[in-house]
């Protein structure tokens, strides 16, 4: 594009306007711009332009910033133009030196540009990039231009951080490679000139915050690039040059800073060197060790000294979680000698671990303001960069090599507290909260489950004694953040409290729901839901319907209203313990009228403005457990919940919900499975709407589509025949299997035709079948594909027979069926796993070589003992292999979001019919089988199989034959 100034400049000028017409009018034209050739040069000039006003060229630069975040790389998004390679020569000729003499503003903006074209160039598609910061860098550094210097530090920093993320590979050791050996001298040159400088000025009394700002600026970044330089190994400079770098890291620790730490700022941004400067020593000390032991105990010392002047504020959180990081690496390793002194680890307990466990006056606040960082926090274990957190990490730690020590210590502390706590529970309220969370803190996970345990406490006596009166007591809205600490503690331990006393205490967590405290309501929730998945040996559930029953009522009564409270109408925990609960409870028609209102009133309202996924999966899953279990029960709710959930169904798919259209067409599939036919015309209504290529186009519903499908084709199959529905069925097939992504889905689809339509209905088109599935062999060939394969003409077989299976296969292309068989089926039958699909395609293999009798001529003989041998490693694997447990619901992650293609509803789940249920044991199968042939041909069959099964399967197919008494072949 032509470049014009003045236009450009109106455009950006309009982009900042408060008025909503002329501020949309340049934002269309900008984006209009954006597909022009040099459209992100024209934005760099303009942003170079200085007689151009600040506004405009900062709003330009952040505009050029997100041009090339999309267009930088070539987009699958056809609305986006590439930018072309000359384009992208000129701006990386230009970048370095415009970012360099730039404002501040200006100069962030640019440097994340550069950064993002570093991730993509560096250093492979850009070799002059890295000199030209050095070269730059050492100029600055002469005349002491610190704003240049951090801006080149700053990129150095963000081009080098992928050193931390990115798996270690050849290419990334050689990227390194090349980064050391052209910057690590210039950064350690600028290190130490800065430090010098910063010595010199602190030293003479001359320095000002002003002066000495930037300077330890600087220091950070160039700790910053250490690590990243250092993360994946150590590199030689480095380690001949620790004396220096460890000289000037012990200097930010023990050193004070009085110019700056006046301040709030300036202490900030000292303390924000000295937390870089623990995590480099950190990572020595985790990677390093052997080369960092002779610094070891001056900078153990160092940071338990500094630790020692850390207040509790929080702008100093981020110092103090990385010094005890730094303490706790070195407590689990081999240098752990250094807390084994007289009083060293009672002075941690006291003076460090103590300190930051008890309450602060933010914890309180974040506890009443937000209570979803709380709880993410503090039940979640997303807090291991705070203060509370890392502290008992440390004790852990320490335990590792001094466990009874530490546990003699904690446990003291603990009686401590508690009787400070007995003493005045009003005023020291936080003794009791700070030994509640010591004790859950540092307990332990068992292995191979979800239960814990403790050494500190008899986890039943304290359970009783501590955690009891606050469950029991009257008030639920009185000592709140001690309400929330004893459930959590009741919800850690809920293995190891007795039956009967949880049922005592059902009652009282109930009633914790109606607590004006989100995290009150919320931890009591989740209390309730853990609970139910409690399970006894022999994994049979601790607590039944019959166990739930009597308060019932009265808890789906109070859930629901919990969700009334402000910040808690979309409460995730709430829905997840509503959900649990109607899983577990005997759903009779007076529970289930008022839940299934109460649910489809919740979704009318999160229909307008979907915004919290977990909470709306689990609002879908409820409706779904529902409805399974009511109607497990009672049938005749059926029409009840149709009445109910239609309405808002048809809002879903009327409305173009499309968060919601996958759970909506889920649930339709379950009301289609329950239904008796006749299916009535408003589900007819809906299959042809589901017929319709439109329907298809998202690939996001495909899966629950096909669920739906896949419902009316088991229901209602005489259908298919109707205004030609099996064609329109069948282009659905042939469009998602010819793709990878939805390939498996094509064929739920097509087995589900197989399985339900007789052979007459399916004949005229089986050669259309054929042909599509061995194009798309052919061209795409992938393991899960010939798997899926291989289980369709397995269900072929056992439901049309093989003669029409190998007769309709030779139809499409002459001898096909053999060549199948040789190259895909005999390979590829050991791979397939799942109870229903081994079985399957088990009984249908031995068929094949029982009832095929071509595979008995001398030209194929060979291929039947293969695919015996392939059935007997199948039938020989572990039972655990081959069979699955029945999974448990999971549980949905925390960046579940509304990208997530397909959330599948697992109370919705389609139930697997086995196509084989005449037949209880396919090994018992191919014995029967294999004897019968055996008895056409006596005295055939030893040869064959001495020849085609190594010896290991010889000895499994006789082991086979002699348990079901059969005559070994």
């Amino acid at each position: 594009m032509e470049y014009n100034p003045e236009f450009l400049s109106r455009c950006f000028l309009h982009t900042l306007s408060p008025q909503p017409e002329p501020r949309r009018a340049a934002e269309s034209k900008l984006t209009e711009l954006a597909n022009h050739p040099n459209y992100a040069l024209a934005l760099l000039r303009l942003v170079a332009e200085q007689s151009i006003d600040e506004q405009i060229r900062h709003a330009a630069a952040v505009n050029f910033k997100n041009h090339l975040r999309s267009r930088w790389v070539p987009s699958l998004d056809s609305s986006f133009t590439p930018i072309l390679d000359s384009e992208k020569d000129q701006i990386k000729i230009l970048i370095v030196n415009l970012m360099l003499s730039s404002t501040p503003r200006i100069q962030s903006q640019l440097s994340e540009s550069l950064s993002l074209i570093g991730q993509h160039d560096f250093p492979k598609s850009w070799p002059t990039l890295l000199p030209e910061l050095v070269s730059n860098l050492r100029a600055a550094s002469q005349s002491d231009n610190y704003a240049s210097i951090n801006g080149i530090l700053g990129t150095a920093n963000s081009i080098f951080k992928k050193f931390r993320y990115q798996y270690k590979t050849n290419d990334l050791l050689i990227d390194l490679k090349y980064c050391l050996d052209n910057f690590s001298s210039p950064l350690l040159e600028m290190f130490l000139r800065t430090a010098a400088l910063i010595d010199s000025m602190v030293g003479s009394g001359g320095g000002s915050p002003v002066t000495l700002k930037p300077l330890f600026e600087s220091q950070r970044l160039c700790c910053r690039v250490f690590y990243s330089l250092n993360f994946q190994e150590l590199p030689e400079f480095f380690e001949d040059h620790m004396k220096e770098w460890m000289t000037e890291f012990k200097k930010y620790l023990v050193n004070n800073y009085p110019v700056l730490e006046s301040s709030a700022e300036g202490l900030g941004l000292v303390d924000e060197l000295r937390a870089a400067v623990c995590e480099n020593i950190s990572l020595y000390m985790e990677k390093n060790e052997e080369e960092f032991k002779d610094y070891l105990n001056d900078f153990a010392q160092a940071v338990w000294t500094l630790l020692g002047k850390v207040s509790q504020s929080s702008s100093r959180d981020s110092l103090a979680v990385m010094a005890i990081k730094f303490l706790t690496t070195v407590s689990t390793s081999v240098h752990h000698t250094l807390f084994a002194g007289d009083g060293v680890i009672p002075q941690i307990c006291q003076s460090i671990v103590i300190p930051n466990v008890r309450l602060r006056d933010e914890d309180e606040e974040l506890f009443e303001m937000n209570y979803i960082e709380f709880i993410r926090r503090d039940m979640e274990g997303s807090d291991i960069d705070t203060r509370r957190r890392i502290a008992c990490e440390l004790l852990k730690g320490i335990a590792t090599n001094y466990k009874q020590q530490v546990i003699s210590i904690v446990s003291v502390q603990i009686q401590n507290l508690l009787t400070s706590y007995a003493a005045n529970p009003a005023a020291n309220w936080k003794d009791k909260d700070c030994a509640i969370y010591l004790v859950v803190s540092l307990s332990t996970k068992k292995t191979g489950g979800n239960s814990v345990s403790t050494d500190l406490v008899d986890v039943q006596s304290f359970f009783g004694s501590v955690i009891v009166p606050e469950l029991q007591s009257q008030d639920v809205n009185a000592f709140l953040m001690l309400k929330a600490g004893a459930l959590k503690f009741f919800t850690m331990f809920r293995n190891q409290i007795p039956k009967h006393l949880v049922l005592q205490l059902f009652p009282y967590l109930t009633q914790f729901l109606g607590a004006e405290s989100n995290v009150v309501h919320s931890y009591a929730a989740s209390c309730i839901e853990k609970l139910l998945l409690v399970k006894d040996e022999g994994g049979r559930s601790r607590y039944t319907s019959a166990d739930v029953a009597p308060n019932l009522l009265v808890l789906m009564n109070n859930l629901f209203t919990a969700l009334r409270f402000p910040e808690s109408e979309e409460n995730q925990y709430i829905m997840k313990s509503i959900m649990r609960v109607l899983g577990v409870a005997e759903i009779t028609p007076e529970i289930a009228g008022p839940c299934i209102a109460g649910l489809t009133s919740i979704l009318a309202e999160v229909c307008k403005n979907p915004k919290n996924p977990i909470f709306n999966h689990y609002l879908f899953e409820s409706v779904a457990v529902l409805v399974r279990r009511a109607c497990e029960r009672d049938m005749s709710l059926i029409p009840s919940f149709e009445t109910s959930l239609f309405p808002i169904l048809q809002e879903i798919l009327g409305n173009d919900v499309t968060e919601f259209l996958p759970y909506a067409f889920q649930l339709l599939a379950q009301l289609v499975e329950l239904n008796r036919p006749p299916i009535s015309d408003i589900y007819m209504e809906i299959f042809k709407l589901l017929l319709s290529p439109d329907s298809w186009t998202r690939n996001s519903n495909v899966p629950a589509l096909v669920r739906l499908l896949q419902a009316f084709l088991e229901k209602a199959p005489e259908k298919l025949n109707q205004e030609e529905r099996l064609a329109q069925v069948l282009g659905i097939f042939n469009r998602l299997v010819s793709v990878p992504s939805t390939d498996e889905q094509g064929f739920f689809v097509l087995n589900t035709v197989i399985e339900n339509l007789d052979y007459g209905a399916i004949a005229p088109y089986v050669g259309h079948i054929w042909n599509a599935l061995f194009t798309r062999l052919q061209s795409k060939r992938t393991v899960k594909y010939i798997k899926s394969l291989l289980i369709f003409m397995s269900l072929f077989l056992v439901k049309h027979g093989f003669a029409n299976l190998v007769d309709s296969m030779n139809s499409v292309q002459a001898g096909i069926f053999l060549v199948i068989l040789e190259q895909f089926w005999i390979p590829n039958l050991k791979l397939i796993t799942g109870p229903i699909e081994a079985k399957l395609v088990s009984v249908a293999s031995t068929r094949l070589i029982c009832e095929f009798l071509t595979l008995l001529d001398a030209g194929a003989v060979r291929n039947w003992g293969k695919m015996l041998d392939s059935i007997v490693t199948l039938l020989s694997r572990p039972e655990e292999d081959r069979v699955g447990d029945e999974p448990e619901m999971p549980d949905i992650a925390e960046n579940t979001g509304y990208t997530v293609a397909f959330v599948n509803l697992y109370n919705a789940g389609k139930k697997e019919e086995d196509p084989l249920k005449d037949i209880k044991d396919p090994r018992e199968f191919l014995a029967t089988s294999l004897a019968n042939l055996s008895a056409l041909s006596p005295g055939r069959f030893p040869q064959i199989i001495s020849e085609n099964l190594d010896p290991a399967n010889q000895a499994a197919l006789h082991q086979i034959c002699s348990t079901y008494n059969c005559p070994v072949v």
